[in-house]
């Protein structure tokens, strides 16, 4: 898990701009932020309501969890989703690593919603406890973090969903890779057979008309439903 998040450098989409939910995690902690402070005053209400708050924080703390096993999931599916020719043939045609990236993505966020939710508990205990409240700048720099995580942590679960889609179209990709390379083994074989049953039919002396009525006698003993189909399609390709 550790290992292909380092990797990959996944600490760096903590503050990679161009992202998704860098973007909508710094804007809505910016909102908060100055929502919280300026206008609701909520240092002064953090003393006032921190029964309501140890409720919030274990709703919060239930909702980490849920997510928590999404990603979790998540991981399992992605690892169920591609069978080991899709794999091979994904090693072969994908330079830039992506079910590795894809996974490395949910592991990370797993991590996150796991160090969120410990972080959580200790708030919890320590909102219950007989704790002074912090001083002011700490009191804010603390909010400011645990508000970015947490939007962070939301954002980057709906950007995963972007790479399931992205894990769905890899399979179509695969499918057709290896649909093609099977025809072309398919015509290769028929080819061959072609080939050899001539030389057979040729070395035997044996005629095409009994060469069919034998094929048609072997039909007949099959347990095929469509008999009659095949009887027809091996006339029009023999005959």
């Amino acid at each position: 898990m550790f290992e292909r998040i380092k990797k990959y450098k996944r600490y760096k989409d903590y503050y990679a701009v161009c992202s998704f939910e860098v973007r909508g995690a710094g804007i809505l902690t910016v909102i908060f932020g100055l929502l919280f402070c300026y206008f609701l005053n909520f240092r002064e209400l953090f003393i006032n309501f921190q029964e309501d708050l140890k409720q919030i924080v274990v709703m919060i703390i239930g909702g980490e969890f849920t997510l928590l096993g999404m990603s979790l999931a998540g991981i399992a599916i992605i690892i169920s989703l591609l069978s080991t020719e899709e794999l091979k043939i994904i090693e072969r045609v994908d330079k830039n690593n992506t079910v590795d990236r894809v996974l490395s993505r949910f592991e990370f966020s797993a991590l996150n919603f796991g160090v969120q939710i410990v972080y959580l508990i200790i708030i919890y205990f320590l909102i219950v406890s007989d704790k002074e409240v912090m001083v002011e700048w700490i009191f804010w720099s603390v909010f400011v973090v645990i508000v970015y995580h947490f939007l962070f942590n939301l954002f980057y679960v709906v950007a995963l969903v972007g790479s399931c889609i992205k894990m769905n179209s890899i399979k179509r990709k695969c499918y057709k890779i290896s649909f093609n390379e099977r025809s072309l083994v398919d015509a290769a074989n028929e080819i061959r057979i072609e080939y050899l049953l001539a030389i057979i039919l040729k070395d035997k002396g044996i005629r095409k008309e009994a060469f069919l009525k034998k094929l048609d006698e072997m039909v007949d003993l099959s347990k095929m439903s469509n008999k009659d189909e095949v009887k027809k399609y091996l006339k029009d390709y023999y005959g």
